[in-house]
C-alpha cells in the first residue's frame, strides 16, 4: 500500500470505534549537512516537500488526531461558547482608522460577524455606513476572503483596497467607487504587501511581486517593485517606479523593496528603502510630479543603512512629511533615539535636530497638520508627547484619561484631528481624540464599548526579574483580585523577544475566560525586543539570541518562586520569532513547564533561510552561509537542538497550511522530531489549519474563537483541571512515536503582531 493510501486509512480508524489512537510515527530519512565542519542530521529533510502526497497525508493524519483528542475534552466546547459570548458582548470591533478630510474609515467586525468589513462617516459623530464587504457574494465552499488593506483618495472618491484569500496574505487590489457604491474594472494581482500611497485622486503607488517564470526561485517573487497605476489603465501597463535596475538615481540591489510615502499637501514623495525585516531605512524624496515613471531623480536623505535610519521596529513608522518638511527618527550616535527636520523645498537644507534624545528611547513619529508627534517605549508601554508647528511651542507629554500605551496616530491633512489608538491590560483597546486646542485627551466614541471591555476584576503587576547574567528583564502578571500565592494557579507565560518589537499591553474580553478559571497570563519581556529600544533588541539578536530564552527561563522561574504557579501548572507559549523562545526554553529547561504552545514556530532556524520568506529574515537571525551566521542559528533552532530520551513538557505546535511566513513543514518537522525524542509519556501534537495562514488576523472569527478555545483546553488539560481530563481511552500522542533512533512516521489584537517586513 502506497503512503497516501495507508495514512487515509489511519484517518478513519483514529477516529472510528471506542478510542482514539494515535498516529504511526514519521518515517526517518536522514539528510547529514556540514556545516563549516559540524555535521548536522536532519531526520525529516522529505517533509520539506509539502506537495509530496506522503507528508501531506501525515500532515492530515496529525490533524485529525490532534482534533479528535481536543474535541474529547469535556469542557472544551463551554469554553468556546463562553469566549463566543464574550466576543459578542462588544458590539463591534474597531480597527485600523484613517481619517480623510474630514471623513472616519474603520475596519469593523460587528458582534457575531466573521470578517472585517470597511466603514466610513462624515465627521467623528456622523452616521456610519458600510463600503466594502469581502464576504459579499462569496462562495461559502471556497477559502474565506480578507480584507487586508485599503486607502482613501486625497478627495474621498475612491478607496484602493486589497482582498486575500484562506490567509495567505497574497492578494488582488480592487478600487472602489464610492459615490456609486461599485468596483472600478481596475484589478491587480500578485501584491503582498501592497504599501497604496495616492500620487492624486486618480493614480496610485503600490508595491507588486513578480511574475516567476518557470522554475524560478519562490523567494525571488519577494523582490518586488513600486508601481504607479493611473485608474482605468490595465495593470500590465503600469508604469515601474522603483526597483532593481529601475532608477539609476536610486539603487536597489535584488534584496531591498522601496515603499513610497506621500501625504495631501506635500510636494514630495519619499521612498523608503528596506532589507527584509530590518527596521532600518535608506531614505530618498523627490518631487511627487516627477514620480512617474523609473526616471525620476531621487535625492538622497539617508543613502546608507549606517545613517540609523528607521522605526523602533518593522512594524513602527520612523519618518513623516508634513507639507515639503521631512521629520525622520535616526539612531545614529544617539541609541534612544533623536528626530531630525528636513526642508525639502531647499535643496542645499541639512538635517536639523528638533526631538533630542531623552532618557526612553524613541520608537516612532507622526505628523499632523498641526503638530508632531512622537511614541517613547518604558518595557513595552508607550508614552505619546506633541509639538504644536506654532513658534516657540515646547513638547509635551500627552495625559491619558486611564492607564495605556499608544500603538498609533491617526491624523487629517485637512484639520487638526488627531486620533490615539490606546491599549491597556486591562481594558479593550480604544480610540482616544486629542484636543487641538489644549491636548487634552478623551474616548472619541470610535469604538463602542460592551459590558466585558472593561472588567473591574483584574490587577495587572509590573516586576523585574533578575536574568542569568544579571540583567533585569521586565515582566508583566495580569490575573484575577485577591489572587493567593500558594503555587495552584494555572499560568500561562508569553513570550516573543525578536524584531525590536514590544509586548505592549493589551486586552481582549475573549481572554477574560482564562481569568474567570483562575488562570494567570504573564508576558515576558525578553531581550530581542524593543523594550529598552535599539540596545535591548541587539542584545538578543543573532550571536546574542540565547538571551531571548534565558531571560524567559529567568521569568518562568521568578513565577514559581514567588508561587504564582509551580512548574506542573506552567505554560509556555510563543508564536512565530517567539517559537524560538518556546522551543529553546523548554529543551534548556523541560523541568519548569507542564506544557508549551508553538503557534507557527520558527523551529527548524538552519533550514528557515530556504524558505520563500526566509531570505528577508536574514537580516535579524543570520544565515548559513558564514560562519558565525550558522553558529548563531544553529544554537537558536529548536528542532536542530531537541535530544532524545528526554522528558518533554506536553506541545501543541499549530499552523495554517496557507502560511506565506513560516511555511507549515517547519511545524511539521518541529512535531515530528518531538514526538520521536520525548519520553516524558505527554503529548506532542500538531494542530493544522487548512483554511489559514500565520496568524489570526487574516482568519475568521470562528477559525479565531476555535483557535483559542483549543490552546486553552490543552493548557488545561495539561495542568491538571478536572473539567478538561478526556474521556476514555487516553493514550499519550506520544506513547506510539518515540524511537530510540529518533524516527517516526502560529500581542496586537487577537494574536501577536504582524511584522509589515516579514
Amino acid at each position: 500500500m502506497n503512503g497516501l493510501g495507508a495514512a487515509l486509512r489511519i484517518v478513519i480508524g483514529l477516529v472510528s470505534g471506542s478510542g482514539v489512537q494515535p498516529p504511526p510515527p514519521a518515517a526517518v530519512h536522514p539528510v547529514v549537512d556540514d556545516y563549516f565542519g559540524t555535521r548536522v542530521v536532519d531526520n525529516y529533510r522529505y517533509m520539506e516537500r509539502l506537495e509530496d502526497p506522503a507528508v501531506q497525508a501525515w500532515m492530515k493524519t496529525q490533524a485529525e488526531y490532534t482534533r479528535a483528542m481536543l474535541d474529547r475534552l469535556p469542557d472544551r466546547a463551554a469554553v468556546l461558547e463562553r469566549m463566543t459570548d464574550l466576543a459578542n458582548s462588544t458590539p463591534v470591533w474597531v480597527f485600523g482608522l484613517r481619517i480623510v478630510g474630514g471623513r472616519y474609515y474603520t475596519m469593523g467586525i460587528p458582534a457575531g460577524g466573521q470578517l472585517a468589513k470597511l466603514f466610513v462617516r462624515d465627521g467623528i459623530h456622523g452616521q456610519e455606513r458600510l463600503l466594502i464587504d469581502p464576504g459579499k457574494n462569496s462562495d461559502p465552499t471556497a477559502p474565506h476572503v480578507t480584507l487586508d488593506a485599503y486607502a482613501p483618495s486625497p478627495d474621498n472618491r475612491y478607496v484602493a483596497y486589497v482582498l486575500t484569500s484562506g490567509g495567505t496574505e497574497h492578494g488582488e487590489i480592487h478600487v472602489l467607487d464610492v459615490a456609486a457604491g461599485r468596483d472600478l474594472p481596475d484589478r491587480i494581482d500578485r501584491i503582498h504587501g501592497a504599501n497604496l500611497q495616492w500620487r492624486d485622486g486618480t493614480s496610485f503607488y503600490y508595491l507588486r511581486e513578480q511574475k516567476l517564470e518557470p522554475g524560478a526561485p519562490a523567494a525571488e517573487k519577494y523582490n518586488r517593485r513600486a508601481y504607479l497605476h493611473v485608474l482605468g489603465r490595465l495593470a500590465d501597463a503600469d508604469s515601474v517606479v522603483l526597483g532593481a535596475g529601475v532608477s539609476e538615481t536610486l539603487p536597489l540591489t535584488p534584496d531591498e523593496n522601496a515603499g513610497i510615502l506621500t501625504t495631501p499637501g506635500s510636494h514630495y514623495a519619499l521612498a523608503e528603502v528596506n532589507r527584509g525585516t530590518d527596521a532600518r531605512s535608506r531614505l530618498y524624496v523627490a518631487p511627487v510630479a516627477t514620480v512617474k515613471d523609473g526616471k525620476a531623480t531621487w535625492r538622497a536623505v539617508a543613502a546608507s543603512y549606517d545613517d540609523q535610519v528607521g522605526g523602533g521596529s518593522p512594524l513602527e513608522s520612523g519618518v513623516a512629511l508634513h507639507g515639503d518638511t521631512l521629520y525622520y527618527l535616526s539612531y545614529k550616535n544617539a541609541p534612544r533615539g533623536q528626530i531630525l527636520l528636513l526642508d525639502l523645498a531647499r535643496a542645499d537644507s541639512k538635517p536639523q535636530v528638533i526631538v533630542p534624545p531623552g532618557e526612553l528611547p524613541i520608537s516612532e513619529v507622526y505628523a499632523g497638520r498641526d503638530a508632531l508627534y512622537w511614541r517613547v517605549n518604558d518595557a513595552g508601554v508607550g508614552a505619546i508627547h506633541r509639538l504644536r508647528f506654532a513658534r516657540a511651542a515646547s513638547p509635551v507629554p500627552l495625559r491619558l484619561p486611564y492607564p495605556a500605551t499608544i500603538g498609533g496616530l491617526a491624523t487629517d491633512a485637512a484639520s487638526d484631528a488627531a486620533v490615539l489608538a490606546a491599549s491597556s491590560w486591562l481594558r479593550s483597546p480604544a480610540y482616544l481624540g486629542v484636543d487641538a486646542r489644549t491636548g487634552a485627551v478623551a474616548d472619541s466614541g470610535l469604538r463602542p464599548s460592551g459590558p466585558d471591555d472593561n472588567p473591574g476584576d483584574l490587577v495587572a503587576e509590573e516586576v523585574k526579574v533578575t536574568s542569568w547574567d544579571g540583567t533585569d528583564v521586565p515582566l508583566s502578571i495580569i490575573h484575577r483580585k485577591g489572587l493567593v500565592l500558594d503555587g495552584s494557579h494555572p499560568t500561562e507565560l508569553n513570550g516573543y523577544g525578536a524584531y525590536g518589537i514590544s509586548g505592549s499591553p493589551n486586552y481582549d474580553p475573549i481572554v477574560h475566560a482564562k481569568y474567570e478559571r483562575g488562570v494567570v497570563v504573564a508576558i515576558a519581556h525578553p531581550r530581542g525586543g524593543g523594550e529598552y529600544g535599539e540596545p535591548w533588541h541587539l542584545a538578543g539578536f543573532q550571536e546574542t539570541k540565547p538571551n531571548t530564552w534565558k531571560d524567559f527561563i529567568a521569568c518562568a522561574e521568578y513565577l514559581i518562586a514567588r508561587r504564582y504557579t509551580s512548574p506542573e501548572k506552567l505554560v509556555g507559549r510563543g508564536a512565530s520569532a517567539g517559537g524560538i523562545l518556546i522551543g529553546r526554553a523548554i529543551e534548556e529547561r523541560p523541568d519548569l513547564f507542564a506544557a508549551a504552545i508553538a503557534e507557527v514556530p520558527v523551529a527548524d532556524a538552519l533550514r528557515f533561510e530556504t524558505s520563500a520568506n526566509g531570505a528577508r529574515n536574514v537580516p535579524e537571525f543570520g544565515s548559513v552561509k558564514t560562519e558565525r551566521g550558522f553558529r548563531a542559528l544553529y544554537a537558536m533552532s529548536p528542532y536542530a537542538n531537541v535530544q532524545d530520551g528526554v522528558k518533554y513538557p506536553a506541545v501543541l505546535v499549530t499552523t495554517g497550511i496557507n502560511d506565506p511566513r513560516v511555511e507549515p513543514w517547519i511545524a511539521a518537522k518541529f512535531a515530528a522530531r518531538l514526538q520521536a525524542a520525548t519520553a516524558s509519556g505527554k503529548p506532542v501534537m500538531l494542530r493544522v489549519d487548512y483554511d489559514s495562514g500565520h496568524n489570526f488576523s487574516t482568519a475568521t472569527m470562528k477559525q479565531v474563537l476555535e483557535g483559542f478555545a483549543d490552546i486553552f483546553s490543552f493548557e488545561l488539560w495539561q495542568t491538571g483541571d478536572p473539567a478538561f481530563q478526556p474521556k476514555g481511552d487516553t493514550t499519550p500522542a506520544s506513547s506510539s512515536v518515540r524511537s530510540g533512533a529518533g524516527g517516526g512516521l502560529g500581542y496586537a489584537p487577537r494574536e501577536h503582531a504582524r511584522n509589515r517586513r516579514q
